[in-house]
């Protein structure tokens, strides 16, 4: 009987090939296979949610930094656009440079404009929207810089 049992062992043995067998036939084990299969799709729907999470808040950003560039280009051409007091007019962009430079040094948020298709840089040591405004200003600015200073429009 030992050996009927022992040769019965023997053959149990050998006929299955391995372990991976076994567990592959085994009851229990399916569960844990789709509840890994669960925890790996759970996984990739976290993943996947990070990822539109971060293009969201990047989408959020860009439409941020466009919308400060049209206001900084909308405040651009309101400056550049409207009445200035001007303190000087030159041909040469250098000189125009210059005097931009010893404007600026008087406190003053000095801008240069092209007048006549480029010909001719204004600079202008303040801009305003309307003319009443430039020419409350005219006085202090002539007075504080240069007596010769005038209002341009620009368009």
């Amino acid at each position: 009987m030992k050996r009927l049992s022992l040769l019965f062992l023997a053959a149990v043995l050998l006929l299955t090939p391995s372990c991976d067998f076994m567990k592959s036939i085994n009851p229990f084990g399916k569960k844990a296979r789709e509840a890994e299969a669960l925890r790996q799709q759970q996984e990739a729907f976290r993943i996947a949610d990070s990822i539109r999470v971060a293009n969201e808040k990047q989408a959020e950003a860009e439409r941020a930094r466009q919308a400060e560039l049209a206001m900084e280009a909308e405040e651009q051409t309101r400056m550049m656009s409207g009445y200035h007091v001007i303190v000087g007019s030159f041909l040469t962009p250098a000189y125009a440079d210059a005097w931009l430079e010893h404007i600026r040094g008087f406190g003053y948020d000095a801008r240069i404009i092209e007048m006549n298709g480029g010909r001719w840089q204004l600079v202008s040591a303040s801009s305003f929207p309307d003319l009443h405004q430039a020419w409350n200003a005219l006085g202090g600015i002539a007075e504080k810089i240069d007596s010769e200073a005038w209002v341009y429009r620009n368009d």
